[in-house]
């Protein structure tokens, strides 16, 4: 009889053991349940930056410098659908570990109405002590590059993109040379094989990617570093 009872038990104990595992198992990467304070902006609360960029113009939207993954999602919502890396899924159902960091190539998939692909390359961190969705998590690092000679499609996908700055906007279109920053910024803080890298007084630093290597110094891309807060 007590050998009866010990053998139920233990078949119990390894029944909810299971279980249990199991669920934690489809708990990664799985679609985000987070209940975070965090606050994620819109395409709705486009404002200017007072920095040296004051927005991006990508397809004719209005992009504003975004603050967290989920806001640049938004606005790139209005052009199409948007994914996260390869895995098929919005910012907002996938989850970062507690202090998670992105992977250095991280981007965000976006496939427009006529069936173009670009990707928008994004780094991103969790400064927090508790997992959340990468909707909420902080962008790091932003690039955005139209080069329309490239070999991958998805580097050239985007119909036009505009920087915006106080005294000039520069295009993406073939036309503009790096020559162009000198005469409207000023000279760069650093020039490296025809990327000019600015700063302002907010902290960020922006690199405008002219590489010079058979293209005669053409403005294709925008690199973004955000200030460590």
């Amino acid at each position: 009889m007590f050998k009866k009872l010990l053998t139920i038990a233990l078949a119990c104990i390894m029944s909810i053991s299971l279980t249990a595992c199991s669920s934690s198992k489809e708990n990664k990467g799985s679609s985000s349940s987070t209940n975070t304070s965090i606050k994620v902006k819109t395409a709705d609360d486009f404002k200017e930056s007072d920095g040296l960029v004051k927005y991006i113009v990508i397809n004719n939207y209005d992009v504003a410098i975004p603050e967290r993954v989920g806001e640049l999602a938004s606005y790139l919502e209005q052009m199409g659908t948007v994914t996260l890396n390869d895995t098929g899924k919005k910012v907002e159902d996938v989850t970062l570990d507690a202090k998670g960091i992105s992977s250095m190539v991280a981007y965000l998939d976006l496939e427009t109405d006529d069936g173009s692909e670009s990707r928008i390359y994004v780094r991103y961190e969790n400064d927090t002590n508790d997992e959340i969705s990468v909707a909420e998590a902080k962008i790091t690092r932003l690039e955005i590059k139209n080069d329309l000679y490239a070999e991958q499609e998805y580097e050239r996908g985007l119909a036009s993109v505009e920087v915006v700055t106080d005294n000039y906007t520069f295009k993406m279109d073939t036309k503009t040379k790096l020559t162009k920053f000198y005469n409207e910024i000023g000279g760069p803080e650093q020039e490296t094989d025809g990327r000019l890298q600015y700063s302002d007084d907010l902290g960020y630093k922006y690199t405008f990617d002219c590489c010079n290597e058979n293209r005669t110094g053409l403005f294709r891309g925008i690199i973004i570093e955000y200030p460590e807060k």
